[in-house]
Protein backbone atom coordinates (compact mmCIF):
# COMPACT_ATOMS: atom_id res chain seq x y z
CA UNK A 1 0.00 0.00 0.00
CA UNK A 2 2.99 2.58 0.68
CA UNK A 3 4.36 2.16 -2.86
CA UNK A 4 1.22 3.10 -4.05
CA UNK A 5 0.57 6.33 -1.88
CA UNK A 6 4.40 7.21 -3.19
CA UNK A 7 2.89 6.33 -6.47
CA UNK A 8 0.51 8.67 -6.14
CA UNK A 9 2.10 11.17 -4.44
CA UNK A 10 4.86 11.61 -6.60
CA UNK A 11 3.23 13.49 -9.58
CA UNK A 12 1.42 16.29 -6.84
CA UNK A 13 5.35 16.22 -5.26
CA UNK A 14 7.10 16.67 -8.91
CA UNK A 15 4.17 19.96 -9.45
CA UNK A 16 4.74 21.48 -6.03
CA UNK A 17 8.94 21.60 -6.50
CA UNK A 18 8.55 22.80 -10.00
CA UNK A 19 5.67 25.53 -8.86
CA UNK A 20 7.84 26.60 -5.93
CA UNK A 21 11.12 26.66 -7.96
CA UNK A 22 9.68 29.21 -10.33
CA UNK A 23 8.33 31.30 -7.61
CA UNK A 24 11.78 31.43 -6.08
CA UNK A 25 13.26 32.58 -9.23
CA UNK A 26 10.50 35.19 -9.53
CA UNK A 27 10.64 36.24 -6.17
CA UNK A 28 14.37 36.79 -6.28
CA UNK A 29 15.52 37.82 -9.85
CA UNK A 30 14.70 41.49 -9.28
CA UNK A 31 16.27 41.93 -6.39
CA UNK A 32 19.20 40.22 -7.25
CA UNK A 33 19.58 41.83 -10.46
CA UNK A 34 19.40 45.55 -8.54
CA UNK A 35 21.70 44.54 -5.69
CA UNK A 36 18.76 44.06 -2.76
CA UNK A 37 20.26 40.68 -1.36
CA UNK A 38 18.46 40.82 1.39
CA UNK A 39 14.96 41.59 0.27
CA UNK A 40 16.06 38.54 -2.13
CA UNK A 41 16.47 36.51 0.58
CA UNK A 42 13.60 37.40 2.88
CA UNK A 43 12.03 36.99 -0.98
CA UNK A 44 13.11 33.32 -0.78
CA UNK A 45 11.37 32.46 2.31
CA UNK A 46 7.74 31.29 0.72
CA UNK A 47 9.18 29.19 -2.04
CA UNK A 48 12.04 27.33 0.31
CA UNK A 49 9.31 26.56 2.76
CA UNK A 50 7.21 25.27 -0.35
CA UNK A 51 9.84 23.13 -1.15
CA UNK A 52 10.10 21.94 2.08
CA UNK A 53 6.72 20.66 2.27
CA UNK A 54 7.39 19.23 -0.89
CA UNK A 55 9.57 17.09 0.68
CA UNK A 56 8.23 16.56 4.01
CA UNK A 57 3.84 17.15 3.68
CA UNK A 58 3.62 13.77 2.05
CA UNK A 59 5.21 11.51 4.26
CA UNK A 60 3.80 13.39 7.16
CA UNK A 61 0.37 13.26 5.90
CA UNK A 62 0.65 9.41 5.50
CA UNK A 63 1.74 8.86 8.84
CA UNK A 64 -0.95 10.40 10.42
CA UNK A 65 -3.80 8.60 8.18
CA UNK A 66 -1.77 5.44 8.62
CA UNK A 67 -1.41 6.05 12.96
CA UNK A 68 -5.09 6.75 12.76
CA UNK A 69 -6.01 3.48 10.71
CA UNK A 70 -3.67 1.85 13.18
CA UNK A 71 -5.09 2.99 15.98
CA UNK A 72 -8.83 1.95 14.85
CA UNK A 73 -7.73 -1.50 13.70
CA UNK A 74 -5.98 -2.84 17.28
CA UNK A 75 -8.89 -1.12 19.19
CA UNK A 76 -11.39 -3.58 17.27
CA UNK A 77 -8.77 -6.44 17.77
CA UNK A 78 -8.68 -6.11 21.49
CA UNK A 79 -11.82 -4.49 23.02
CA UNK A 80 -14.77 -5.60 19.86
CA UNK A 81 -17.95 -2.94 19.64
CA UNK A 82 -17.68 -1.40 22.74
CA UNK A 83 -13.83 -0.98 22.41
CA UNK A 84 -14.64 0.47 19.04
CA UNK A 85 -17.21 2.95 20.42
CA UNK A 86 -14.62 4.40 22.83
CA UNK A 87 -11.98 4.46 20.24
CA UNK A 88 -13.74 6.35 18.30
CA UNK A 89 -14.68 8.50 20.53
CA UNK A 90 -10.48 8.57 21.83
CA UNK A 91 -10.04 9.03 17.70
CA UNK A 92 -12.26 12.06 17.55
CA UNK A 93 -10.74 13.81 20.41
CA UNK A 94 -7.29 13.25 18.78
CA UNK A 95 -8.09 14.55 15.75
CA UNK A 96 -9.76 17.81 17.35
CA UNK A 97 -6.73 17.87 19.46
CA UNK A 98 -4.60 17.70 16.13
CA UNK A 99 -6.85 20.61 14.73
CA UNK A 100 -6.22 22.46 17.79
CA UNK A 101 -2.67 22.07 17.71
CA UNK A 102 -2.64 23.11 14.43
CA UNK A 103 -4.39 26.26 14.35
CA UNK A 104 -2.35 27.05 17.81
CA UNK A 105 0.98 26.75 16.22
CA UNK A 106 0.99 29.66 13.90
CA UNK A 107 -0.05 31.81 16.45
CA UNK A 108 2.06 31.26 18.86
CA UNK A 109 5.31 29.12 17.14
CA UNK A 110 5.13 25.96 19.66
CA UNK A 111 2.78 23.46 20.41
CA UNK A 112 -0.49 23.31 22.50
CA UNK A 113 -0.77 22.97 26.27
CA UNK A 114 -3.03 20.98 28.03
CA UNK A 115 -4.68 23.68 29.83
CA UNK A 116 -5.65 25.30 26.26
CA UNK A 117 -6.26 21.93 25.37
CA UNK A 118 -8.91 21.70 27.83
CA UNK A 119 -10.47 24.51 27.79
CA UNK A 120 -10.83 24.34 23.53
CA UNK A 121 -12.25 20.80 23.64
CA UNK A 122 -14.13 21.45 27.17
CA UNK A 123 -12.27 18.09 28.18
CA UNK A 124 -11.18 17.20 31.76
CA UNK A 125 -7.31 18.24 32.51
CA UNK A 126 -6.80 14.58 32.99
CA UNK A 127 -7.78 13.95 29.18
CA UNK A 128 -6.09 17.08 27.79
CA UNK A 129 -2.53 15.83 29.33
CA UNK A 130 -3.48 12.38 27.64
CA UNK A 131 -4.27 14.05 24.19
CA UNK A 132 -0.96 16.20 24.49
CA UNK A 133 0.80 13.09 25.18
CA UNK A 134 -0.46 11.51 22.09
CA UNK A 135 0.27 14.70 19.96
CA UNK A 136 3.97 14.77 21.16
CA UNK A 137 4.25 11.13 20.35
CA UNK A 138 3.19 11.40 16.91
CA UNK A 139 5.47 14.57 16.45
CA UNK A 140 8.30 12.95 17.75
CA UNK A 141 7.80 9.35 15.75
CA UNK A 142 7.90 11.89 12.69
CA UNK A 143 10.69 13.17 13.42
CA UNK A 144 12.24 10.21 13.72
CA UNK A 145 10.85 8.24 10.67
CA UNK A 146 11.83 11.41 8.92
CA UNK A 147 15.26 11.31 9.76
CA UNK A 148 15.71 7.81 8.81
Amino acid sequence: MRGTTVEVLRPLRRFTLFVSAVMLALNAADPLLSGGYGKAEFDAVGPVLLIGWAEVGPGMLQAIAHLGQQSRDEVVALGGRQGLADAEQHLDDLELARLADARHWPLHRRPIAADTLRTELKISMERARELVVSLRAELAELVVARVH
